[in-house]
């Protein structure tokens, strides 16, 4: 069966792409399904798209992506299944989307975030203003219509079985032969470690005070992957870019990893990916008590949760100061990736959607 991806982002770019359905391109086709994926943006755009300014070179790309989809549509609407992550145009009217429906292609809509909500990055808050009340009325129509639905938390579980009974809740998922434990090189210090981007690493300086009052007794790196210009005054910071080539030896330098977050509910819709990139490398992780968090982390076992300063003031000491508890809750955090959220652990349950996809194909 053709299978056409309609997606925002290029191949290998965006998290919400890369740790989630694009992990399992190869378990599809070797189920049989023929995989062509139709990103919005390309690489020139994505290149641009959240960083600071660079106003033209994103309209620039915007244009590109309009005049993309207007030539892909019809050989989109050949294939057998349409898997939709997010939305097909991130502005605008739903002019694509509404030719999806149309043509009664069976639809595997594929939702991330509470996208239904406005909502623009540090680097694009014009995003907000632009998307409105309207963006919400367009994805509830999709999930209304959508013949499987995949979300990747128990929030926007709720949220999209008020419109859809057909709803699957996959998580964000690591792929466990990539990601494995490396050995701790003792001599180089403690190192506290985040990783995200540009238009996340806001919720790191939510720690700003912490952190200080921790270099206060312990002597630390704050390793930061994503955003290089990131400082916090008073605290040894290491800022790196993030590279897909270089990721899992970035992380695997981390000794804790954090993972602060802001009490709002646009983050009730993150699927915790942080905490189980940690976790998947056997990094001892703090992490907000809230979300998806809860269902990862079992507080003292494989990991510690954290909601006031103090709270996280005292976890970070705690694991900054007992190597063994690091390596206990390391291994055990290790185990529950691969044991509940790791790609092998998942793969039957996006074939089972397609499945369930192509089921209806047969029986129109």
């Amino acid at each position: 069966m053709k299978l056409a991806v309609v997606c925002p982002y290029p191949v290998g770019c965006a998290p919400s792409q890369r740790l989630k359905y694009e992990q399992y391109f190869g378990s599809w086709r070797g189920a049989g399904y023929d995989v062509e994926v139709f990103p919005f943006w390309d690489a020139r755009g994505w290149a641009v798209l959240y960083g600071r300014g660079a106003h033209w070179a994103k309209l620039a790309a915007f244009r590109r992506g309009l005049a993309r989809r207007r030539r892909e549509l019809p050989q989109v609407l050949e294939a057998d299944i349409i898997y939709l992550h997010l939305e097909a145009i991130p502005i605008g009217p739903d002019w694509f989307e509404r030719a999806l429906l149309r043509s009664g292609r069976p639809l595997v809509y594929d939702i991330d975030d509470l996208v239904h909500l406005p909502h623009g990055s540090a680097a694009n808050p014009f995003m907000r203003r632009l998307r409105g009340a309207g963006r919400r009325r367009k994805i509830e129509a999709l999930i209304r219509a959508a013949t499987q639905v995949i979300v990747c938390t128990e929030y926007l579980h709720e949220f999209a079985a008020r419109h859809n009974e057909r709803v699957t809740d996959i998580s964000s998922t690591i792929d466990t032969d990539r990601y494995r434990v490396a050995e701790r090189d003792e001599a180089r210090g403690l190192v506290v470690g985040w990783s995200g981007s540009h238009s996340t690493s806001p919720y790191l300086h939510l720690l700003d005070d912490v952190l200080r009052e921790l270099s206060r007794t312990e002597s630390y790196t704050l390793r930061v992957i994503g955003d290089p210009e990131f400082r916090v005054a008073g605290v040894d910071v290491e800022a790196l870019p993030w590279t897909a080539e270089t990721e899992v030896e970035d992380l695997s330098a981390i000794d804790i990893g954090v993972y602060p977050l802001p009490e709002e509910e646009w983050v009730l819709g993150k699927s915790g990916l942080k905490a189980l990139q940690y976790m998947a490398l056997g990094i001892p992780t703090v992490a907000q008590r809230i979300g998806s968090n809860l269902r990862i982390i079992d507080h003292g076992r494989n990991g510690l949760l954290a909601d006031t300063a103090d709270c996280w003031l005292r976890s970070l000491k705690k694991l900054a100061g007992d190597p063994s508890l690091r390596s206990r809750l390391g291994t055990a955090g290790r185990q529950t990736v691969v044991e509940r959220f790791s790609v092998r652990a998942n793969e039957h349950r996006y074939l089972d959607v397609l499945q369930a996809a192509a089921t209806s194909v047969g029986s129109a």
